[in-house]
């Protein structure tokens, strides 16, 4: 057997020992970790003894705060008017153009006078007839040579003239239509040579100051909301108003059993437009809760909504809240009792009814937790290593297990 088969033999022999030795050592440091952790995977002190889970918990006391009824709505015109022609003719000149801003009384449409003008100069002409005629019947009657029949005929005949003239008026006056209220154009389907009929559509006028905020509310809140409340509303594009509620409906809409309320707010700049997304928050009353971090609200195995929470002998308890409102930074939560010691770090590691490590922590004026100095030097560079042994205390099992 040459040299190179031996030297070949000897790399597979250490190969195979070199594998195996992990196997056999595998096996004991297995059993090693598992005679120092408990079945819930809980590692054991060097006395043998099993260390609880640690959480941290401030004390939060309930305060009373003004509750909102929060419901998504539009924005809205107070007055919309689709203005339609009133007579036959042609369409002779636009006074306006689509998105205009115009004040009462500004010329929107002219339409052909035709002989319109011509019928009214004609009733004028009668009615001067009638009114000689009229005058010499009663000189007449005065002195008997007219009897009351005929003086009463000639009146008639007067009134008559003088309505068909008011109607060529009228007639020769809906050729020119006005801007009834300041406002906007907001659709001018009217063109230049256009034949206008009785009914058809010239322009829309809208009137957006005070822009309305039109939501329906759920028929549980509607009691709660009254005419000349305050309200505030967030449009989609950030911007913010305080308005008035102006309108409650009395009757609830019939599919979606909700009822209509209209909130006014200024729009003296007319920034708003008609038909923006906008949240309207309604004040309704005052409720008692807790002010706390979204972060401590957990699910329990149901799947409801609530805090962890010590109580005696440091035992677990899972409380259902009820969400009453807040914002990203602070939410307030309500069902709970005056006053309970909460679990701000740890509560997604720890069961109802398990035994922790308790470390309190203080509470700034805001009600939030202050963080203890251990943190503060980790935020400063420093590792858990290099803290002394009194500032590891401070870090929880389940924020290591966490790491």
């Amino acid at each position: 057997m040459n040299a190179s088969r031996l030297i070949a033999i000897f790399l597979v022999l250490g190969t195979v020992i070199w594998i195996g030795s992990a196997y056999l050592t595998g096996g004991a440091t297995d059993e090693m970790a598992a005679s120092q952790a408990d079945g819930n995977g809980t590692e054991k002190g060097a006395d043998g003894s099993e260390p609880h889970a640690g959480v941290r918990t401030i004390t939060s006391t309930a305060t009373d705060h003004v509750d909102y009824l929060r419901v998504s709505g539009r924005t809205e015109a107070v007055v919309s008017v689709e203005i339609r022609a009133q007579t036959e003719a042609r369409v002779v000149e636009l006074g306006v153009s689509k998105g205009q801003s115009v004040k009462e009384g500004d010329l929107i449409v002219k339409l052909a006078v035709d002989d319109r003008m011509a019928q009214v100069q004609k009733a004028r002409a009668l009615v001067a007839q009638r009114e000689l005629e009229s005058k010499a019947a009663k000189s007449l009657a005065e002195k008997n040579y007219r009897s009351k029949t005929g003086v009463a005929e000639t009146q008639a005949q007067l009134q008559e003239a003088r309505a068909a003239l008011k109607i060529a008026q009228t007639e020769l006056g809906h050729t020119e239509i006005h801007a009834a209220f300041d406002g906007v154009i907001e659709d001018l389907p009217a063109d230049i040579g256009d034949l206008m009929s009785i009914g058809n559509p010239v322009a829309t006028l809208i009137k957006t100051d005070p822009m309305l905020v039109v939501a329906h509310v759920p028929e549980h809140s509607i009691r709660a909301i009254d005419v000349g409340q305050l309200a505030h509303v967030r449009l989609y594009d950030g911007s913010e108003y305080d308005g008035i509620v102006r309108y409650t409906a009395q009757v609830a809409d019939s599919s979606t059993r909700t009822y209509k309320v209209e909130v006014e707010i200024d729009n003296s700049d007319l920034s708003i437009p008609d038909g923006m997304t906008a949240e309207m928050e309604i004040p309704i009353g005052t409720k008692r809760a807790h002010h706390v971090l979204p972060s401590v609200l957990t699910l329990n195995d149901e799947g409801k909504l609530g805090v962890r929470v010590i109580k005696d002998d440091n035992k677990v308890d899972f409380l259902p809240v009820d969400l009453q409102g807040g914002n990203r930074a602070r939410v307030w939560i309500g069902g709970l009792p005056q006053q309970i010691e909460l679990i701000v770090v740890g509560h997604d590691w720890v069961k109802e009814g398990a035994t922790v490590d308790v470390v309190h922590l203080e509470t700034d004026e805001n009600g939030l937790p202050i963080q203890p100095k251990a943190e503060e030097a980790d935020v400063d560079g420093k590792s858990d290593q290099d803290s002394p042994t009194d500032d590891q205390s401070a870090t929880t099992l389940s924020e290591k297990v966490a790491r």
